[in-house]
C-alpha cells in the first residue's frame, strides 16, 4: 500500500476538491487527510474505505490489484471518456483524457513546470492536455505519455466492464 497515499491524493485533484471539502463529506479530519496524502499516516482500512467509497461515487475508484501488492485508479466514463470508436480509419494512437494525464502527473509527484523539463513539451502544452483540449495534436498527447511511462506508470484503455485505469508498473 505504499502508493496509497499519491493515488488518494490524485483522485482528490482530479475532481477538483479541497482537502477540506473531502474532510467534511467523510468526516474524516483536514489534518488527517493531510497526513495521508503525504505519506506521513498510515491509512487504517476504515478511512481507506470511506475515501475509496466516497471518490468512486464521483467518477474514480481506488481499485485493489495483485491481491492487494498494487492499487489503480479507474475513472468513469464520464470523468474520462473511452476512445472514440473507430469510423474505419487505421488509428495509431488514441489519446489519453485530461482527467488521467492530471493524475498521472500527481501521481508521479511533478507539477507541470517540471513534468515540461521532462518531456520537452511547455507547460501551456501539458495544461492543454490536462483539460482535454481537442486541439492539441495527438503527438504531443503521445510524448507526455511516454515521459510518464518512464516513472513506471501504466496506462490500460478502458473495455467493456471498466474505465480508464491508472497504476504503477512492477519495479
Amino acid at each position: 500500500m505504499d502508493t496509497v497515499h499519491r493515488l488518494l491524493h490524485a483522485a482528490r485533484e482530479v475532481l477538483g476538491l479541497k482537502q477540506s471539502d473531502v474532510a467534511e463529506a467523510t468526516a474524516i479530519s483536514t489534518r488527517t487527510l493531510n497526513r495521508i496524502e503525504n505519506g506521513s499516516n498510515l491509512v487504517s482500512f476504515e478511512t481507506l474505505a470511506r475515501l475509496r467509497d466516497y471518490y468512486g461515487a464521483l467518477g474514480v475508484t481506488l481499485v485493489e490489484q495483485e491481491g492487494g501488492k498494487h492499487w489503480a485508479l479507474e475513472f468513469s466514463r464520464q470523468l474520462a471518456p473511452p476512445p472514440e470508436t473507430a469510423d474505419g480509419s487505421f488509428k495509431i494512437y488514441d489519446p489519453l483524457p485530461g482527467s488521467v494525464l492530471k493524475a498521472a502527473r500527481i501521481l508521479v509527484g511533478m507539477n507541470q513546470e517540471e513534468l515540461s523539463s521532462k518531456s520537452s513539451l511547455a507547460h501551456t502544452t501539458i495544461r492543454r492536455l490536462e483539460k482535454s483540449d481537442a486541439t492539441v495534436r495527438p503527438e504531443k498527447a503521445y510524448l507526455l505519455q511516454r515521459a510518464l511511462e518512464e516513472h513506471r506508470l501504466v496506462f490500460v484503455k478502458p473495455t467493456s466492464q471498466r474505465g480508464w485505469l491508472l497504476h504503477y508498473g512492477s519495479s
